[in-house]
């Protein structure tokens, strides 16, 4: 019986603190809120909205220790320009075939012609689980070797030269942006 009114009472205040963290007063007092679904973590959501692991920590000080619960409120940092992805089907349909066509082979190659030696074999590895090496694979909003989510990163990507979704398709490309968001995030938080 004492088991079951502790296991009561965590739930409880499991309950409390995701209902706290998305109350009304604590999305008013965020610049620009962000409410947690499921499989949110830093990461995703530090992806998802196109900022850095470190400011999405600094701006609810936090550590990446601390659970993100369902319907939570998680504070952007200020000026962060995120704004809901479509989820419409239509989101990345039609990108067209690029002029150039990677087999897996040159993928290979230039992922390490881009990547820092030191890099390589990390590389390879998320590039082989997102798209098994196919430079022309994507979903409703992501793109290419890295499987690169458009609609998170297409504001700094313009910075690259990559204005269309399409252009992602590029093998060269898409590995030039994936080592970008290496270098934006410190690391291969996108893709953990």
């Amino acid at each position: 019986m004492k088991f079951l009114r502790h296991i009561a009472v965590s739930a409880f205040l499991l309950i409390g603190i995701a209902v706290t963290g998305s109350s009304g007063a604590a999305r008013a007092a965020c610049a620009r809120p962000y409410v947690a679904v499921a499989n949110d973590s830093w990461n995703r959501i530090a992806t998802k909205t196109g900022v850095t692991v470190s400011a999405l920590l600094k701006a609810n000080s936090a550590t990446t220790k601390k659970m993100i619960l369902i319907g939570q409120t998680v504070c952007l940092p200020k000026g962060t320009t995120w704004k809901k992805p479509s989820t419409k089907a239509t989101g990345l349909r039609n990108l067209g075939t690029p002029s150039t066509r990677y087999t897996r082979a040159q993928a290979t190659a230039v992922i390490r012609e881009i990547f820092p030696t030191r890099l390589h074999n990390r590389a390879l590895a998320i590039a082989k689980r997102e798209s098994k090496l196919n430079a022309l694979s994507y979903t409703w909003c992501c793109v290419g070797l890295f499987q690169i989510n458009w609609w998170a990163h297409k504001s700094w990507l313009k910075n690259l030269g990559i204005t269309k979704a399409s252009q992602l398709r590029d093998a060269r490309v898409n590995a030039k942006a994936a080592l970008e968001m290496y270098k934006r995030n410190s690391g291969w938080g996108p893709w953990e």
